[in-house]
């Protein structure tokens, strides 16, 4: 039996975060990659990882073209939840190109592998397993993932992968978890200002183009 089929198996009748204690007894902790977009969803998994690991490094990686609300919302779970937060971004120069040259108006995948998937490459190196925090009611795209997804460098962990919308807003709810500004300003899903718009789900993100996902979980 594959490996990532007998992970499926063993954590599918597991709730979010039994699965995550789980990982955490399963595999040795720097092994464990977390990376966070402090979207309009993040705080959930959030609250769960550092619940069964406090201090587990979380890597925000900086675009450069964050809204400042996501900014001001990082910094408030930061305090909050006492997040031990690790920031990343591109290389100096390799941003400075997208925004001399605008990337983001006529190449939106160039300016997401600048800024977003290559620094993530780069962290995905050192470990082995990369949790995220994708849930199969955002699109469709999402919808046919597994709990566990074998890719051609690393092993992708969705523990919230099955959580519905209902269930991710009573969790924020009962943990008095903050919610990003945002959100009450009808943006559903939360990238960068250049690409994000207000919408339902992920409707509003990249709206107008063919381009659905960033290019870091496809």
């Amino acid at each position: 039996m594959p490996f990532t089929t007998a992970l499926n198996k063993r954590y599918l009748a597991l709730n979010p975060l039994d699965r995550l204690r789980l990982l955490f007894d399963s595999f040795p902790a720097h092994e464990i990659l977390f990376t966070s977009s402090f979207g309009s969803s993040s705080s959930v998994l959030l609250h769960m990882v550092n619940k069964v690991s406090p201090g587990h490094p979380i890597y925000f990686v900086d675009t450069g073209y964050h809204f400042r609300e996501t900014i001001k919302y990082k910094e408030q779970l930061k305090k909050q939840l006492e997040l031990n937060i690790i920031e990343t971004a591109a290389k100096p120069n390799k941003h400075k190109f997208t925004q001399t040259n605008s990337t983001y108006l006529h190449n939106q995948d160039l300016c997401c592998f600048i800024n977003k998937v290559q620094p993530v490459n780069e962290l995905k190196k050192n470990h082995n397993i990369w949790i995220s925090g994708l849930l199969k009611h955002q699109n469709a795209n999402r919808q046919s993932l597994n709990i566990f997804e074998k890719k051609a460098d690393i092993i992708k962990f969705h523990p919230i992968l099955d959580m519905t919308k209902d269930e991710v807003e009573l969790y924020i709810y009962l943990h008095d978890l903050p919610k990003h500004a945002l959100v009450g300003q009808g943006y559903s899903s939360i990238g960068c200002t250049h690409c994000t718009r207000k919408g339902v789900e992920r409707e509003g993100r990249w709206a107008g183009t063919n381009k659905i996902e960033c290019g870091l979980h496809v």
